[in-house]
């Protein structure tokens, strides 16, 4: 892996994703099969392989990092959204909702530069002509 330009996000996602999901199961646990646990499992999952091929070097998988970076950004946008509009409601996993809130805007703002860098990235390994 010396050397790898994505070798951050191999790391960061290895040990971040699988925690969340971890994380996410636990507060959703009455409602697993639900949409609203599945899009985390799907979107982590895919993650959790496409990293495998940049770590494996995968032409391809640039570009599926840009496109699983850009649908963890759609869906922890719609998710920070959620909480701040049903701040009343409370959360499902009875933290507090500034505490929830603090959490998914950290995750956004983590998913937020990960974005930025595959794009960055992806546009500079055209540049090299390795795309």
């Amino acid at each position: 892996m010396n050397g790898n330009p994505y070798r951050y996000e191999i790391v960061a996602t290895a040990v971040l994703v699988p925690g969340l999901l971890a994380l996410e199961t636990w507060r959703r646990w009455g409602e697993l099969l639900s949409p609203r646990a599945l899009d985390d499992w799907l979107i982590g999952l895919s993650a959790l392989i496409v990293v495998v091929g940049l770590a494996r070097r995968a032409p391809a998988a640039r570009r599926w990092w840009l496109f699983v970076c850009g649908g963890a950004w759609f869906l922890f946008g719609l998710s920070l959204w959620g909480s701040i509009h049903g701040y009343a409601e409370g959360d499902p996993s009875a933290f507090p909702m500034p505490a929830v809130i603090a959490f998914k805007a950290s995750g956004f703002a983590l998913i937020s530069v990960a974005s930025w860098r595959a794009l960055r990235l992806l546009q500079e390994a055209g540049k090299k002509g390795l795309e």
